[in-house]
């Protein structure tokens, strides 16, 4: 099959409406939201009711916040009708009547091209006003308290920390329904807070899945208390980690899906040789968000998940950046304990060797103790010559 020229894919890209392949394609029904805005269930999961699954004309998306992740018309024919990215741009441009090649025209419902609508004004936020009152409280946070309770050698530990409290700013919420939840900051190049993720762990470090909903977002809190218009301005993402490209101008850009990961990562690596960064969901890797890295003309290796990896390799084949690369490590390293879902930061989780933890080091970590309570066991044990039992 002929490859499509960049020209006539950008084509294919501003022509294509979310809203058709969704009701088209997919045979979803929408429900009106407001202006621009529609509702529906998910075709990724066993959506029963609406509210999750939000479809926006104007940015041309759909997010589901019970999946965690956003599609556009693209990634909807790739992965709900896996079709690979070369058969999804030939659907889409039969449909909006755009020429191609030679090839035969697939049969589709034809429509009317998307209208480009001007982008609003960016919304931005001074992170000394949003980032410095939640940092800290990492005693009521859980995945930090696994994070830190991780049976590392002490050069990761503190690389670990160091990434969590003085690179990526990882903050804590203070906020009754969301106490204790981990605040990924989306900080930008420009050093202008675009928003923060919250995110619900459980003391294993995984997501706590067991609530209703288990993330939100700081711009969309203060977007429902009146504090920024939406009427004028507009959230758009950034990667997780932007904010320090500058600081390390000669470091390689390793780019992983998870923000988690992205700090694991950097617990094993040196960042003035490799820059931990993560897109914060499959579908949320866009030329719009590596633009700041490719307008610095950095290298950029992809670290795609186990079962991503055909996914962002077509990406990487879409963009026409030659600096841009795609790793096989995870693919490599792989084995059948790693499981499905696996990505560069549990690799190296199980390749680098745990030191062998002291008793108290794990009666911390099993009882969730904070450094001060860890450190008045151990004058207890010490003062009165006990033993930790099994």
């Amino acid at each position: 099959m002929p490859k499509i020229d960049h020209i006539t894919e950008q084509r294919i890209k501003d022509a294509a409406k979310i809203t058709d392949v969704l009701t088209l394609d997919l045979s979803v029904q929408l429900h009106r939201k407001k202006e621009g805005e529609w509702l529906a269930l998910c075709p990724f999961h066993g959506d029963r009711s609406l509210g999750s699954f939000v479809v926006s004309e104007r940015k041309n998306i759909a997010t589901c916040f019970a999946c965690g992740r956003t599609w556009n018309a693209i990634d909807l024919l790739v992965e709900k009708l896996q079709m690979d990215y070369p058969t999804a741009l030939r659907h889409l441009a039969a449909r909006y009547g755009i020429p191609v090649d030679d090839e035969p025209v697939p049969q589709v419902q034809p429509a009317k091209p998307r209208e480009i609508v001007p982008p609003k004004e960016l919304m931005t936020w001074d992170p000394k006003r949003v980032i410095r009152p939640l940092m800290g409280n990492t005693d009521q946070n859980p995945l930090l308290r696994y994070l830190y309770a991780l049976p590392l050698e002490q050069q990761y530990k503190e690389r670990l920390r160091f990434a969590v409290e003085k690179m990526y700013l990882v903050g804590t919420s203070i906020k009754e329904h969301t106490h204790g939840w981990t605040i990924w900051w989306q900080i930008d190049d420009q050093k202008r807070v675009r928003t923060g993720k919250l995110m619900a762990y459980k003391d294993d470090g995984h997501r706590d899945k067991t609530l209703r909903y288990s993330f939100n977002f700081v711009h969309s809190m203060l977007a429902k208390s009146g504090q920024w218009n939406t009427d004028t301005h507009e959230y758009r993402g950034c990667l997780f980690g932007l904010h320090l490209v500058d600081m390390f101008p000669k470091a390689e850009i390793c780019i992983v899906e998870s923000e988690k990961s992205a700090l694991i990562c950097s617990a094993f690596t040196d960042p003035r040789k490799r820059l931990w960064m993560a897109t914060a969901g499959k579908s949320a890797l866009t030329a719009e968000r590596l633009q700041p890295l490719m307008d610095r003309e950095r290298n950029i290796v992809l670290y795609p998940d186990y079962d991503a990896h055909e996914q962002w390799q077509q990406f990487r084949e879409s963009i026409k950046y030659p600096r841009l690369f795609v790793s096989d490590k995870v693919q490599e390293l792989h084995t059948e304990q790693d499981g499905d879902k696996a990505d560069i930061a549990d690799i190296m989780l199980r390749l680098f060797d745990p030191v062998e933890e002291s008793p108290i080091e794990i009666a911390t970590r099993r009882l969730n103790l904070t450094p001060e309570q860890a450190e008045n066991m151990q004058y207890l044990i010490d003062k009165l010559h006990l033993t930790i039992a099994e």
